[in-house]
């Protein structure tokens, strides 16, 4: 029964809302003001942008050089396995390529490690620099009178006026 009454109520309500002279009755649908932030632009142009972009390119290259000294050592191995191919007997030659097919797996694995690594710390970046400059998004959209402020590599096309990076960059220390 207090189904049957609830929906008597909520069709009531929406026979009735439109006589009620809301702003929809009426056609009119509030409008927001949206903003854009190039977090990319302000990761590349900001003091606070660049020390953690510094940060990051150090640690991509510590990676770097770990992937390519273990690349060196494979590229040696596989060599040195090509001048002894001709004496080494069948067996052995066999049992070394698939060591050293074995090395390369391996070098590969790594390869993805250090490549999930870096995206994470990627993001890690971006986090850190996004909620750094949140409190000032949200005085800088207060004072432009913006209800959302995206991304933007999430918009397709904005007016460039909607376009607040320069006053958040001109913000961050």
């Amino acid at each position: 029964m207090n189904r049957f009454v609830a929906l008597g109520c909520l069709g009531l309500g929406l026979m009735v809302s439109p006589l009620l002279g809301g702003s929809f009755a009426t056609g009119a649908v509030p409008t927001a003001k949206i903003g854009v932030i190039d977090i990319e632009r302000t990761l590349y142009d900001t003091p606070a942008g660049k020390r953690a972009n510094d940060q990051f390119e150090k640690t991509r290259k510590e990676k770097q050089a770990k992937l390519d000294a273990r690349q060196q050592e494979l590229k040696k191995l596989d060599e040195d396995l090509g001048k002894q191919a001709s004496v080494l007997k069948p067996d052995m030659l066999a049992k070394r390529r698939d060591e050293l097919q074995q090395k390369f797996v391996d070098l590969r694995q790594l390869y993805l490690q250090l490549e999930r690594d870096l995206a994470t710390e990627r993001t890690k970046l971006v986090q850190g620099l996004l909620a750094k400059a949140t409190p000032m998004i949200q005085e800088i959209a207060k004072a432009e009178g913006v209800s959302l402020v995206i991304d933007r590599s999430a918009a397709v096309w904005f007016d460039p006026a909607a376009d607040l990076t320069a006053r958040l960059n001109a913000k961050m220390k």
